[in-house]
């Protein structure tokens, strides 16, 4: 199983993460999702989900930054291709993002509450490090049966139940770099 893009060197082009002009970004986030291809799924696979996580955050903020989980997406052949925009345009279950999170908590207390916070909690949330250039692990799993998760689940869900149906699972690091406007 390997996971492929069309991204020249791994880097995430900048339409997808934070150097786009402004009315292409939510509350300084870009949705836009990135398109890419899982090839040479392993046989017995009905289902796939991934993560894009941020590990160059640690020394920030003490954590990891998850900027995208899907789960139980459907697999009919060897190959599949997520479109871009992806995660505006599904209905399939994806987990929470680390907007959701104890940092974002603190600094807007009421912003969860709010229809655009939950939109943003629980969708792709494009690369936008502080300064500099982060490295992005896409991780997908090849799994031989759904995982029972709603819109909204938290990362720890998925981890608790991949490991009784998980067939494969193969990573690419990816990076991003801000650029000062």
């Amino acid at each position: 199983m390997q996971i492929q893009t069309n991204f020249s060197s791994k880097t995430i082009p900048d339409k997808y993460g934070c150097n786009v002009t402004p009315e292409h970004l939510n509350h300084g986030i870009n949705q836009q999702s990135f398109p890419f291809q899982i090839i040479a799924l392993p046989t017995g696979t009905s289902y796939v989900c991934w993560t894009l996580i941020d590990y160059d955050t640690i020394p920030l903020i003490g954590f990891p930054w998850i900027h995208w989980v899907v789960a139980n997406y459907p697999v009919h052949t060897k190959t599949i291709s997520i479109a871009p925009n992806f995660s505006e345009s599904t209905l399939l279950p994806q987990g929470r993002n680390s907007i959701d999170s104890l940092v974002q908590r603190l600094r807007h207390p009421l912003w969860c509450h709010t229809s655009f916070g939950q939109n943003l909690a629980i969708h792709y949330s494009g690369p936008r490090p502080r300064q500099g250039s982060h490295q992005y692990r896409l991780t997908v799993y090849a799994l031989e049966t759904l995982i029972p998760v709603e819109n909204g689940f938290y990362l720890n869900t998925l981890f608790d139940h991949l490991e009784s149906v998980i067939l494969d699972q193969t990573s690419l690091n990816l990076s991003y770099e801000r650029r000062q406007p």
